[in-house]
C-alpha cells in the first residue's frame, strides 16, 4: 500500500521497475489520490494509470481537462455505464477512438459510435469492432 504523495512520486521516478512498478498497481487511500490530483497535476497521468484507483478517482479523472489522463482512464476496464457514455461521446477524437478498443464497452454503445460519430474514423473504427464482437 502506498501510504503519501510523497511516496507515490518516489516510486513513480525511481530508476529501479520494481518500484515503478508499485506506482502502477498499489492501492492508496483516497485522500493520498486526491493530493496528487491536486498538488501534483503532473502525476495525474500516473494516478489514472494505475491500476488500483478507486472508482471515485476513475468518475473524476474522467472528467480531466487533459486527454492522456482521459485516455489512460478510458482504456481501463470494467467502467461504470455513465463513464462509457460520456467517453463515446468526448471532444477528443483519441479518446473516442481508443474507446472502440475497450473489451467491455456494451455493444449498444459501440453500435452508436458506428453510426453516428462525428468522425470517419472512429466510425469506422467502431464498425470494424462492432462487427468482431458479433460474430
Amino acid at each position: 500500500m502506498i501510504n503519501s504523495s510523497k511516496e507515490f512520486i518516489e516510486l513513480r521516478n525511481s530508476d529501479f521497475p520494481a518500484e515503478c512498478n508499485r506506482a502502477k498497481i498499489e492501492g492508496a487511500p483516497i485522500e493520498v489520490w486526491f493530493e496528487l490530483i491536486e498538488k501534483y497535476p503532473d502525476m495525474r497521468v500516473w494516478v489514472a494509470r494505475n491500476k488500483a484507483i478507486p472508482r471515485e478517482i476513475i468518475v473524476y479523472l474522467s472528467k480531466d481537462s487533459d486527454p492522456i489522463v482521459r485516455h489512460a482512464i478510458c482504456s481501463k476496464y470494467p467502467l461504470d455505464m455513465d463513464i462509457y457514455l460520456l467517453f463515446s461521446k468526448d471532444p477528443d477524437e483519441g479518446i473516442r477512438s481508443r474507446l472502440t478498443f475497450n473489451k467491455k464497452l456494451p455493444l449498444a454503445i459501440l453500435k452508436e459510435m458506428s453510426e453516428n460519430d462525428p468522425s470517419e474514423f472512429v466510425r469506422s473504427q467502431a464498425i470494424d469492432k462492432y462487427k468482431q464482437r458479433v460474430s
